[in-house]
């Protein structure tokens, strides 16, 4: 009688994973939040952790930009840039993304003088 209870356990757990994945595997989103204090308009701004990417096409002075982002892999975060009237594409990395369970917040904000000033944290639980 025990065993059939327990395969019956296992039965149930095993389709109701199967018929519920999405809504199991959906835990939310990290946000990512680009805020632009430059002075200048900031264009096709490139956003890279992992193997995953995101783009901001126009982003004005004083405008911010939020994003929800997903990745499966841990590391830096590389931005690339080009501002409106210049030539070539900055860069910049650093910040550490992780993936795991809690969601984040993070924030890059854009300067004139000081570049790039990455911040995050932790979003409240839903």
């Amino acid at each position: 009688m025990k065993r059939l209870l327990l395969v019956a356990l296992v039965a149930f757990a095993a389709w109701y994973g199967w018929n519920h994945y999405a809504t199991l595997r959906q835990a939310g989103a990290h946000q990512i939040v680009v805020i632009n204090h430059s002075g200048q308009a900031i264009e096709r701004l490139r956003i890279r952790v992992g193997d995953r990417g995101l783009v901001v096409e126009t982003l004005e002075n004083g405008a911010q930009a939020k994003l929800p982002f997903r990745c499966e892999h841990d590391g830096p975060f590389s931005l690339v840039w080009q501002v409106r009237g210049r030539m070539g594409e900055p860069e910049w990395s650093g910040g550490q993304f992780t993936h795991g369970p809690l969601l984040f917040l993070y924030r890059f904000e854009f300067r004139d003088e000081d570049g790039v000033i990455s911040s995050s944290e932790r979003l409240p639980a839903r």
